[in-house]
Order: structure tokens, then sequence, then C-alpha cells
């Protein structure tokens, strides 16, 4: 079927010498040689092949579609979409778009879906839009073409049978290891696929090829494997990139550069086994001398790290000793002030005092007080005096008749020693 979808000339169609025995016509060619080709039918053909409307608004109004094609290997395929014009269905183009999918390569449309009923191995696979006499039952549409597709049969006079078996010569037969699983039985023999060859498809693709009858060249380096089918390159240890022309970056080894180097220092290990001890070529010799240069050595930098840190942390401890010492020396200072205020009000409180209680007197001053007190002081008369008064016998004494002129008064208060600092007020209110 591949090599007769095609447009035909009136003349073709009409040829008596040549003529067609089965000729199967549709509107709009949705694929040719796998790409969409609706816009090119759309300035080709008469759009009086349809009755939907303008020719763009069949194209693109939604309705059940049907369409014929096959895909790369001859195989015939049908198509059919249920739906009804303007109301549910699919357009040519969705159905274009979907027959790409399914790798058809060349494909018409047949008349609308609604003309159409599919019946799939003697069973009705579509739903027709036409309703019947009685509405709530739908009815295939009376038609006059059929397109029928089955498997080839051995009935025609010139069919030998050659490569087929089966009692319908439904299936080829290509000898024993039926294309060893890597290639299609055809009437001519086995057709290998991509990346493999010979008589049953045996034999992988070699000397550097790859792809459909081995006919592309390889490119990958350094040793790499290169797929058979896709042509990419697998590549050894110590190599990168596409074609594998490219060692592993410093500091990474084996298969794909995915290993990091241990070495001592940093050093750079072999690429391929990751051994630490290797000769490097001339060229990473050269690079790494370069990049040394750049760099201080590690026990310099060591040393400057250290002196930095010991720096800084001699700084720290002053730091904290001189704080600690300042709020050491304000906290015994604050101590000492409290403690001395302490005393202080503590001695004028509990300080050692010596008491003497005053005896209570009635009545007038005996003769023998008057002359020795002299007559200038007056009878006291109905006094009664007891002055519980603390005197401190460091800061404070009683005059005595004999240092100042006043009323004498038995078993005063009197301090053992010393001079009078200060007046002493009495019961009478008069300071003594």
């Amino acid at each position: 079927m591949r090599d007769w979808v095609r447009y035909l000339s009136e003349e073709e169609v009409l040829d008596t010498e040549n003529p067609f025995v089965q000729l199967l016509g549709g509107v709009v060619w949705l694929i040719r040689n796998g790409s969409i080709y609706i816009n090119e039918s759309l300035a080709t053909e008469c759009d009086k092949t349809q009755e939907t409307g303008s020719f763009s608004k069949f194209v693109n109004v939604i309705s059940a579609r049907t369409a014929v094609g096959h895909d790369r290997e001859g195989q015939v395929v049908l198509f059919h979409a249920d739906g009804q014009t303007e109301q549910r269905g699919i357009n040519l183009w969705e159905m274009a778009e979907f027959l790409l999918e399914q790798g058809v390569v060349n494909a018409i449309n047949l008349d609308g879906g609604g003309s159409a009923t599919f019946v799939l191995n003697g069973t009705l696979a579509s739903y027709p839009s036409d309703h019947c006499q009685e509405n709530m039952w739908r009815c295939p549409r009376r038609v006059s073409t059929v397109v029928c597709v089955r498997e080839p049969r051995c009935q025609p006079p010139n069919c030998t049978g050659q490569c087929w078996q089966g009692k319908d010569c439904m299936e080829l037969d290509c000898g024993l290891s039926h294309c060893s699983g890597h290639g299609l039985c055809t009437e001519t023999g086995c057709r290998c696929k991509a990346g493999w060859t010979g008589s049953n498809c045996s034999e992988a693709c070699t000397n550097g090829s790859f792809g459909a009858n081995c006919a592309q060249k390889c490119h990958c380096q350094n040793g790499a494997a290169c797929d058979p089918v896709y042509g990419t390159c697998t590549c050894p240890p110590g190599f990168t990139g596409d074609v594998c022309a490219q060692e592993c970056p410093l500091g990474w080894h084996g298969p794909g550069c995915r290993s990091p180097c241990s070495c001592e220092h940093q050093c750079p290990c072999d690429p391929r086994t990751g051994n630490c001890s290797l000769s490097l070529s001339p060229a990473v010799t050269s690079l790494l001398s370069q990049v040394k240069q750049c760099f201080p050595s590690p026990k310099t930098t060591l040393r400057a790290g250290e002196l930095s840190f010991f720096t800084g942390t001699t700084w720290l401890i002053l730091t904290l000793t001189l704080v600690f010492l300042l709020l050491l020396s304000t906290a015994v200072n604050v101590a000492l002030l409290c403690s001395s205020r302490v005393e202080r009000n503590q001695r004028h409180l509990d300080g050692d005092y010596a008491y003497h209680p005053l005896q209570e007197m009635n009545g007038e001053l005996t003769a023998e007080e008057e002359q020795q007190l002299g007559a200038t002081h007056h009878p006291v008369k109905d006094r009664s005096l007891r002055l519980p008064i603390k005197v401190s016998p460091k800061d404070s004494c009683l005059r005595t008749p004999a240092a100042a002129g006043g009323i004498p008064r038995p078993r005063a208060w009197t301090r053992p020693s010393g001079h009078c600092a200060s007046p002493v007020l009495l019961g009478d209110g008069h300071p003594q």
C-alpha cells in the first residue's frame, strides 16, 4: 500500500491498458511521508468533494472521523472516532496528530465518520450517529462503499508460499534462528534492526560502525565502546565527554570521573586507577608547578594560622582577667563600706555604757545639803525624778556640783574618768 498512496489524474483512473483492480479515495490527505499534509490538501483538492460547508469548516469542525493509512512496515491502519458534527468528536488536525503518534507515515481521511460503520471481527465497534426509527436507538447509515482489510492468504495463483507457513500462509519463516530476535522476517529474508547485521541478524556492528545496516561511523576516542544502535560512547575509566576525548579533571578518577582522589596533601591521582604514586604527563606537571606558585606552603599557612589564633586568644584572656579584677575590686570596696556603716551604727546603739539609776527625792533639802551647795540654789519640792539616760563613758559625762553650779543630784550619771564634753538635760528642764 505504501507505494500507492498518491493523487491520481483522470487519465490514470480511466486507463484501460493497465486498469486498477481496487481504488480507495478520500477527502484530504492527512499525512504524507511522515508529515501533516492538510494545508497542501486544502490548496489542491476540490471543495465539492464534501458537503459539510466550506472546505475550511470541513477540516476544523468536530465530528466523527474515519481514516485509513499505513506505517513504515507497510501494515494497514484503520482509524475511527465516534462523534456528531458540531457536538462531539475531533477535527482533522487532531486526527492527524494522533496518527503521527502511532507511527503512521501516510493516511487519508475517508468520508465523514457519521457515514461509517466500523466492524471488527464481526462485531460492531463504532457508535453510529444516525437515529433509528425509534429515537432511543442508533442505526448504521446505509452506504454502498465497503473497505475490507484482512491478512493475506495463498489464494492467488501466483502465490508460491515461499517463506510463509501456517494453514493460511500468514506466518513468515526465515529459518531456525528467525532473524535471531534482532530483525524482521520478510519475503526477501531478514531485515535487521539498527546495530545488527548478517543473514540472520546475529552479528552486532563492528569496526566503529552503528545504526541501520551498520552504515554510520562512530567517533569515540581513547578506546571507548560505541553503542551499535545509537552510536553513543561509553567512556573507559579516566575519560569523559561525548566522545571520551577529555581526561578526568584533577582530583577525580574512575568511570565517569565520579570518584574523588584520596591522596595526601590533596595531590592528584591517576585518572584511571586512582593510584597516588603516578608520574604525570609534562603538561600536567607544568600546570601543577604554575598553580603551586600561587599558593603559600602548607607550613607557612599553618604557622600564620596558629599565630593569629594565639594572638587572639591571648588578648581575650587578658581582657577577661582585667574585667574580673575590676569586678572583684568593686565588690571588696562595697563590702568594706557596708561593714564600716554597720560597725558605726552598732557602736552607737550597743556601746559600753554605765547605768546609775536616780533615786526618788521628796521634800526640801537638809541643812547639811544646803550648806554644801550654798545658798544660791532654791530648794526643790515635791520632785520625782527617774531618768533612764544612757551615757556613753567614751563620749559624755555628767557635770558635778564641783564643776558647775546647780541643783545637786545624788547618784547621778557619772563617768569614771575624763572630762565633761556636753551638758545633759535633767528632769527639771535645766541643762546641767
